[in-house]
């Protein structure tokens, strides 16, 4: 059973059905083309730099060799030392 929207409900769908087309736009966007990429306009900048990248890069490779090592290379010697 449909009821009959009031005047308020309404004027709120009709104001808000005309948004539609405008969300998840800012207002300095433009609107030639969505499959461009903003990085035109503007570069963008890693969330990491590159050092700290380097650094994880050292300490994840070298705690890999480090594990081999000690699991072929020391494998005989269990002083416990």
């Amino acid at each position: 059973m449909a009821t009959a929207s009031s005047p308020v409900m309404r004027a709120r769908n009709a104001k808000y059905q005309a948004n539609v087309t405008k969300r998840g736009h800012t207002k300095g966007a433009s609107d030639k083309s969505h499959s461009s990429s903003s990085s035109t306009t503007k570069s963008k900048s890693s969330a990491v730099s590159p050092a700290l990248a380097g650094f994880l890069v050292v300490l994840l490779c070298g705690g890999a060799i480090v594990e081999i090592l000690r699991l072929f290379g020391a494998g005989a010697q269990t002083d416990g030392f």
